[in-house]
């Protein structure tokens, strides 16, 4: 079942030793970027079931939830960054719904003005903006570390439960795309000049502030779209991983270099736990 996705692991090797800890310093955007980006700072899950998802979630990542009091959508901290989980409207598919990126010195009406006049298609008010991609995935532009100024959202207690990983922030994010070329210019007026990854032909990646965006080549059986995120842990025991988020309803298995790379939660939602300094063909904690 993860047989088709190796080559694309291995393309996540551009990452090299960029995941660091939570302390690490913004690295300067690229030049010709329009956005003053410091992360992903958050993505948003269209779920079948939420409390299975929530509950699903604090499991890997901790119990600090905020409960959205309009709606039944809650926040999920990771770091810096958080997760909101929703459930998915009727006819919709579950997926990773759109993805937001921090902005230094966030401001509504001084970034739309500059985005439009670059080109985009701009939605959004006062404490956020959209953009779609040339495929339309949803780019959110907000405050750095919006988590904490979400609105019309409490702490929700829920069950304690202890958490399989220790969250640090996001790592990186891939997209799917059908037209290499015509998504390239996107994030490049956004993110500025790409690195060339691995690939054939190589795969750009783009910084953003202190993650990293990756491009996956177009492919007749893969639809375009937010393929995954991957979450920056502390380093952790795979075996006993792999276990714990087999036996909560993920599809997981062992890589064949003895790391947990990536898995889909039960919605088929497909994300990654990333540890400092981690290639994707570092041996697991312990094994040589």
């Amino acid at each position: 079942m993860f047989g088709d996705r190796l080559t694309r692991r291995k393309a996540l090797q551009v990452f090299g030793a960029v995941a660091a800890g939570a302390a690490v310093a913004t690295p300067a955007r690229a030049a010709g970027g329009l956005l003053n980006a410091t992360r992903v700072d958050h993505v948003s899950l269209a779920v079948g079931d939420i409390s299975k998802a929530v509950l699903f979630y604090r499991r890997l990542f901790g119990n600090e939830v905020l409960k959205d009091n309009p709606t039944e959508r809650r926040f999920l901290r990771l770091g810096p960054c958080y997760m909101a989980i929703a459930p998915v409207k009727a006819g919709e598919s579950k997926r990773i719904d759109h993805v937001g990126f921090g902005i230094e010195n966030f401001n509504a009406a001084s970034l739309r003005s500059s985005l439009e006049k670059a080109g985009f298609k701009v939605t959004g008010s006062t404490d956020s903006l959209f953009v779609n991609d040339p495929d339309g995935a949803r780019i959110q532009l907000v405050a750095d570390q919006s988590w904490k100024v979400i609105p019309h959202a409490t702490p929700e207690a829920g069950p304690k439960q202890e958490s399989l990983w220790v969250s640090r922030g996001m790592h990186h994010l891939a997209i799917q795309v059908s037209d290499m070329a015509r998504s390239t210019e996107f994030y490049r007026k956004l993110f500025g000049e790409p690195t060339p990854g691995l690939g054939d032909p190589p795969q750009p990646s783009f910084q953003a502030g202190e993650t990293r965006v990756l491009l996956y080549n177009p492919a007749a059986s893969k639809p375009p779209k937010i393929d995954h995120f991957s979450v920056l842990v502390d380093n952790f025991d795979a075996a006993a991983a792999l276990k714990v988020v087999q036996g909560l309803g993920a599809n997981a298995q062992m890589s064949r270099q003895g790391t947990l790379n990536e898995f889909f939660d039960p919605d088929g939602i497909r994300l990654q736990a990333t540890f400092p300094g981690q290639t994707y063909g570092t041996p697991a904690a312990g094994k040589k």
